[in-house]
């Protein structure tokens, strides 16, 4: 597979304009392999693009290699420029505030979320449905990890920091599962999100 701008410029399709900020462009395109999304940065202004665009892009972009193989991620496919990324296109749609998917749904999406923190990495993103497809298989894929952070072996803070943004990932998971299938939500994780949300009101990302 081999991308080039000027295939995003003629034959992408619009799939987000990224207006938030450093959010990504997203384009649909058309490979001999088949549909891909491309993210790209280049759009934004020339500060934006050449320092937080840039970073964010890049900072994405290892995310997903760290998690090749992973289950309910899409796969990452090429480095097109400094800018812009190829991903898998997953046919399905965002999870949505009148999906009702089965109890092997949610089953299935905790498994995703604990391998991606087997890996060292936490989304922080969860509580927005957008982030969560539902393929046409009915299985849950986790994307966007714009938000992320990746932790290092050995990183000193390790014991201390990546526990807790575990911990908000399940919560957003959790609260999700609450909105969409409260009736799936068991006492122990009711309890959690009870005591997480007073813990919450002190994260500086509410």
């Amino acid at each position: 597979m081999a991308i080039k701008r000027r295939d995003l410029e003629g034959h992408g399709i619009y799939l987000s304009n990224g207006r938030h900020f450093a959010k990504p462009t997203l384009y649909k395109v058309m490979t001999e392999e088949g549909w891909v999304v491309v993210k790209d940065v280049s759009k934004k202004n020339l500060f934006i693009r050449w320092t937080i665009g840039w970073w964010l892009i890049s900072k994405e972009w290892r995310t997903y290699l760290r998690l090749r193989g992973v289950e309910g991620i899409p796969r990452v496919f090429e480095r097109i420029d400094r800018f812009a990324f190829a991903m898998e296109f997953i046919e399905g749609r965002p999870l949505e505030r009148r999906e009702r998917p089965p109890s092997s749904f949610w089953t299935a999406l905790e498994k995703v979320l604990g391998e991606v923190h087997h890996r060292g990495i936490v989304h922080l993103d969860l509580r927005h449905k957008g982030n969560i497809l539902i393929s046409d298989q009915g299985k849950p894929f986790l994307i966007d990890f714009n938000s992320s952070f990746s932790f290092a072996k050995g990183w000193p803070l390790n014991r201390l920091l990546f526990p807790f943004l575990v911990r908000i990932d399940r919560s957003g998971f959790l609260k999700l599962k609450e909105r969409l299938a409260p009736s799936l939500l068991t006492s122990e994780e009711r309890a959690f999100l009870t005591r997480f949300n007073r813990l919450r009101r002190l994260w500086i990302f509410n």
